[in-house]
């Protein structure tokens, strides 16, 4: 009897690795095909309007918006809410 129930629990055991590994699996392939492989913040940083000093800090890609963190310039702290494919800011908030 309790050969048995070792038995039963390594198939437990195997299943539910055997499920989590496909879920993590399956999060890993959703992730990479759902982030954009190369950003140009080469090109959007000469639209953004911004003066002179002022650095990006941090970006979040949202798909089609980016959402930069620009710091310094002689401005408060500001998040740019830029939009991919219309290539146009569509709003800005002020950090404060």
């Amino acid at each position: 009897m309790d050969k048995l129930k070792i038995i039963k629990f390594i198939v437990y055991f195997l299943t539910f690795l055997l499920i989590f590994g496909s879920l993590v699996l399956l999060g890993s392939l959703y992730k990479k095909t759902h982030t954009p492989k190369d950003i140009p913040l080469h090109e959007i940083r000469y639209n953004l309007d911004q003066p002179r000093g002022s650095t990006i800090s941090q970006y979040t890609f949202d798909k089609p918006n980016l959402y930069i963190l620009v710091k310094n310039g002689g401005l408060s702290d500001r998040i740019i809410i830029y939009n991919t494919e219309q290539a146009q800011i569509t709003g800005t908030v002020q950090i404060n």
